[in-house]
């Protein structure tokens, strides 16, 4: 018997011993960087923004219209996760006494392949804009993405108000505010902390840490991005396929035209991209997106994040970005939302 209690026992204790290092040393913030690479960061970081994360909602999401019936609002944003922020998003930022704004809640939508370039396209093909009157609307991607969502475009294909109204999901009224927990931390987090000595990945994470020469962070001062702002260059890069993404804006600023709409368009950096000035080993390729978008001839309102949010990590802002997530933080929100708005007067002056 204590034969067995003690094979048991050797059998257990490294596991055991695993959980304890997870338990006392990963501390989770709530950024998608911070969970899916296990790498810790300060529980404290966040806390400076609380007063952001605590603001209401100003603006109407698409889900509560009735598109049956007559709307009207200044602004439309259709974008992916970083327009749907909620009270620290940029249309947040961008709302004022005289302008009220809509957005598109991807996740309160069942669309399949979601994709808001090619809704956009679909919205003017169909009957959306006979009842919804808009002065602006605002299509807003991350890097990453954007090449691929102009590829392949189908301006034939349309979406109507009772599709959109079918693809409403039912809401989930049995929310929990404690998160799941994921038992594959105490295996990852223990092997990641040590492979990140040795290579930028770990190997196997999907989160890429890199050293940086510039303290951009308020805690943990190095780069962490997603592994997809590496393999995104190979198409991003390509200033054919930036040009083809260009040709296909201008087609949709063209159709928006027509119906008395302006369009805006939003490419969100990526943080790899943002910050790859300041890495200190660049064994990746440079990122050339926004360098070949700048130079081509646009039909709509273009909105240069990068250089806009750029400008002000050289003059030593920090926390433009989370340290701990892949997307800007309230203060690049802000700068965000100012910018379209001063975009947004200089086009009615």
């Amino acid at each position: 018997m204590k034969r067995f209690l003690y094979t048991i026992i050797a059998f257990a204790s490294p596991f055991i011993l695993l959980i304890g290092i997870t338990t006392l040393c990963y501390t989770k913030t709530g950024g998608d960087l911070n969970r899916l690479g296990k790498i810790s960061i300060d529980a404290t970081y966040r806390n400076q923004f609380q007063k952001d994360f605590e603001q209401q909602q100003n603006y109407t999401d698409f889900s509560a219209l009735n598109l049956k019936g007559k709307n009207s609002f200044n602004i439309l944003t259709i974008g992916d996760s970083f327009s749907q922020k909620r009270g620290y998003g940029y249309q947040n930022y961008l709302t004022t006494d005289t302008t009220n704004i809509l957005n598109f809640d991807t996740r309160a939508h069942s669309i399949p392949a979601y994709n808001p370039v090619d809704l956009a396209f679909k919205m003017i093909k169909g009957d959306v804009f006979n009842n919804l009157h808009i002065d602006y609307l605002i299509v807003q991607s991350v890097e990453r993405s954007i090449i691929t969502r102009s590829e392949g475009l189908d301006h034939s294909t349309k979406i109507t108000i009772e599709a959109l109204e079918a693809s409403r999901k039912v809401q989930d009224t049995n929310n929990s505010s404690t998160p799941n927990r994921n038992y594959s931390d105490y295996l990852k987090f223990p092997f990641y902390t040590i492979l990140y000595n040795f290579s930028d990945n770990a190997i196997y994470s999907p989160v890429y840490q890199k050293a940086i020469n510039k303290e951009v962070f308020s805690s943990n001062n190095s780069l962490l991005f997603f592994e997809e702002d590496i393999t995104a260059l190979e198409k991003n890069n390509n200033n054919k396929l930036v040009s083809n993404l260009n040709n296909e804006l201008n087609i949709l600023a063209r159709k928006l035209k027509e119906r008395g709409i302006t369009l805006i368009v939003l490419p969100s950096p990526d943080k790899y991209d943002l910050h790859y000035e300041y890495i200190s080993t660049k064994n990746n390729p440079k990122p050339l997106f926004f360098d070949y978008m700048r130079d081509l001839e646009k039909e709509y309102i273009y909105i240069d994040a990068k250089k806009i949010l750029k400008k002000h990590i050289d003059n030593d802002s920090k926390d433009i970005y989370f340290v701990d997530d892949t997307h800007w933080s309230p203060k690049g929100a802000k700068i965000i939302g100012q910018i379209i708005n001063d975009s947004i007067t200089r086009n009615e002056q």
